[in-house]
């Protein structure tokens, strides 16, 4: 079987590691750094079933069993955003935040292979997909509380400071709320996503309401791979373009320690100010923009291996391997059974039943019924009954 790049770097990457002396998990993995080995151990298998569901992508698409590549290779340092999160704060993410709905999936104490399943279901466009019922590969889930976004680029920044404006001003009422009254609404993006004018009126939005005195807890996320499909973003442009108001950290998004100890200090801003703020990742695309890109029509080998070395995956075994927490050859046997795992899985979420028709695909989204419209409508209430 055929393997992908990353994988090949991947194993030559990591067989090369040198051993650190046996090493404490319940310490840093690095001095300084907040990432204890157990957590690192942690996000490491959930960084390596976001890579797998990549692969299992490619090839249930070769097999026409797949329908949506886009992937999230390259931005696994998202697991560590989720880390800093509680499994209660609602999130409206990126798409290419795989690791991150895998994290928050074992934060709420589901198996690893429930979160795995929900999203091989989606690729497989399947009719038990959680969120989008086969409609569309989407990150989402009603009991995780990840909210889905819409395929528009960036139309999802606006609505993550109303679920924020939404929670503070339940809270102030006294009404009741699916969100704890110390949620904090983490909303993902990439760098061309900036570019939008949805994205300029959610960072402005939060700003203004901020600056007027309203509670806004938000925290927005930049993970900027420098690329917008085949457009380059220049590499100052997101710490320069972002609103001058929003309180700014950074990381090195391959970096797990370094993400997570960033994470953790713009989530603690953020709930305990209630006010917004801007984490800034530098990340790396890897496997092209999605399954039908051709990445080596725009750009060049040397920019492409360039970025395999900065790999998050890696990277993280590279932490693991030099605190003496993991063996190269414990890491390599682990990729290649949890594979085995992913793409038996993946096998069987292509069985699974599809939407087979247009009534099915519009049934719970348009009903066609104007009293069906009516009796679900506030609007559609005499006053008196409202009030």
């Amino acid at each position: 079987m055929v393997r992908e790049a990353v994988e090949t770097h991947f194993a030559e990457a990591v067989g090369a590691l040198t051993p650190g002396p046996a090493g404490d998990p319940d310490l840093p993995v690095r001095p300084g750094s907040g990432l204890t080995g157990v957590r690192c151990g942690e996000l490491f298998a959930v960084q390596l079933g976001s890579r797998l569901l990549d692969v299992a992508a490619r090839l249930m698409r070769g097999r026409d069993e797949g329908f949506y590549t886009i992937g999230s290779s390259g931005h696994e340092g998202n697991a560590a955003v989720a880390a800093a999160l509680r499994a209660t704060d609602p999130a409206l993410l990126h798409y290419r935040s795989g690791a991150f709905y895998l994290a928050r999936s074992a934060q709420a104490g589901r198996l690893a292979e429930e979160g795995l399943r929900d999203v091989l279901l989606g690729i497989a466009a399947s009719a038990e997909e959680p969120i989008a019922g086969g409609r569309h590969k989407v990150f989402g889930h009603p009991r995780l509380a990840v909210i889905p976004q819409t395929s528009t680029i960036a139309s999802h920044l606006p609505r993550a400071v109303g679920v924020g404006f939404a929670i503070e001003r339940a809270r102030t009422l006294g009404l009741p709320s699916p969100w704890p009254r110390d949620a904090v609404v983490v909303c993902g993006f990439g760098d061309a996503s900036l570019n939008h004018a949805s994205a300029l009126t959610g960072l402005n939005t939060a700003a203004y309401g901020s600056h007027r005195g309203l509670q806004v807890p938000v925290l927005f996320v930049c993970e900027d791979n420098g690329l917008g499909i085949s457009v380059r973003t220049p590499r100052d442009w997101v710490e320069r373009a972002r609103h001058p108001a929003l309180e700014y950290f950074h990381a090195d998004g391959c970096d797990l320690a370094e993400t997570y100890d960033a994470a953790t200090r713009a989530v603690r801003h953020v709930r305990d100010n209630r006010a917004p703020a801007f984490l800034h990742l530098r990340t790396v695309r890897l496997m092209g923009h999605a399954g039908s890109d051709v990445e080596i029509a725009y750009r060049t080998r040397k920019e492409i291996e360039a970025d395999l070395e900065r790999d998050p995956l890696v990277r993280t075994a590279r932490l693991l391997v030099e605190a003496g927490l993991a063996q190269p050859d414990e890491l390599l046997a682990r990729y290649e059974t949890e594979r085995d795992h992913v793409l038996k899985l993946a096998m069987e979420c292509a069985r699974r039943p599809r939407l087979s028709s247009a009534e099915e695909v519009m049934a719970p989204l348009a009903p066609r019924d104007p009293r069906a419209v009516a009796a679900g409508a506030l609007w559609a209430a005499p006053a008196r009954e409202r009030d």
